[in-house]
């Protein structure tokens, strides 16, 4: 406010200033549910967190009030109604929003290779188990019970094998081997199989593997557990550690998988490959030794005959 002497002053309230909000995405959505009477909310922001986030509290707000998002730059600056959006798509599909925007692209997760949003978000739209499964995210059991957090991770990741085209599957693990089998099985015992073909695999069209897919979930999860008690002074007590995350000389670094990173027989088949190519590699050193003497006597011989000739 300007005060009698034309000078901006400015108050803080404590109520509203909440440092135990790390990210601004949280706090402005905590501010938004502490209006507890009509008003018209204006949010401006270009980050999607933040439209996932307040959606998915919109169910908190005074039923009257109408919230929109100024989005975008310069002449492209549009309002976006977050209110009807909300109304549109219902409270089921809105809370569950930030568990779906969360495992499948936000700023600390990346996205499953050329999966975008769009998919992901019409086969939530149509099966209501995947919607009251990521409305579970965040939740305090997730965390500390393990039969509860298996029991959603198995859901999640049938929800992976659908957005995979693997419907009749509900391990992403079998859905991997599955993907390659329909693609480089041979249809005949006599059928040569096609190398070439195997070269030019991406494996990135594959689904992640069941132990990492577990540690983009427990990411995914501890995110939500801070985004879904965004309406609360403090919005979680529990640490990055072991929600994905380690700590190494203070700084928080992903876990990317645990557990070997081959089976073991595979392993021992490219120990048992490698060793036999450095054996030969010793052989043919062994031979080129012997030629190459065997080169030397017969010079020898050759000038030995010629100076027994002279």
């Amino acid at each position: 406010m300007v005060n009698e002497t034309n000078k901006v002053i400015s108050s803080i309230t404590e109520e509203l200033s909440r440092p135990e909000h790390e990210e601004a995405d949280t706090k402005i959505v905590y501010h938004a549910c502490k209006i507890n009477y009509e008003a018209n909310i204006i949010i401006r922001t270009i980050d999607t967190d933040v439209a996932a986030i307040m959606l998915g509290h919109m169910h908190r707000l005074n039923d009257e009030s109408q919230v929109w998002m100024l989005t975008g730059t310069g002449n492209n600056l549009r309002y976006v109604n977050l209110t009807k959006i909300y109304e549109k798509l219902g409270e089921s599909i809105c809370r569950s929003l930030p568990g779906l925007h969360a495992i499948t692209e936000c700023d600390y997760k990346p996205s499953f290779f050329r999966k975008a949003k769009l998919k992901p978000y019409k086969i939530l739209k149509k099966y209501l188990e995947f919607q009251q499964a990521f409305m579970k995210f965040g939740d305090s059991k997730i965390i500390e019970d393990n039969i509860e957090q298996q029991d959603l991770y198995n859901v999640i990741q049938s929800f992976i094998c659908y957005l995979y085209n693997v419907e009749n599957i509900n391990d992403v693990d079998a859905a991997r081997l599955q993907m390659f089998i329909d693609s480089y099985t041979v249809s005949d015992v006599n059928e040569a199989f096609n190398r070439k073909k195997l070269r030019n695999f991406d494996a990135s069209s594959l689904p992640p593997c069941k132990s990492e897919l577990l540690q983009q979930f427990l990411r995914a999860n501890y995110i939500c557990c801070i985004w879904n008690n965004a309406h609360l002074k403090n919005p979680t007590t529990y640490e990055p550690v072991n929600n994905g995350w380690i700590l190494e000389n203070d700084e928080y670094h992903f876990i990317w998988f645990e557990g070997d990173q081959l089976p073991n027989y595979v392993s021992e088949s490219l120990k048992t490959v490698s060793e036999a190519g450095e054996e030969d590699d010793v052989d043919n050193d062994e031979f080129r030794e012997w030629s190459n003497s065997d080169d030397e006597n017969e010079n020898v011989n050759i000038n030995d005959d010629n100076e027994e000739d002279f």
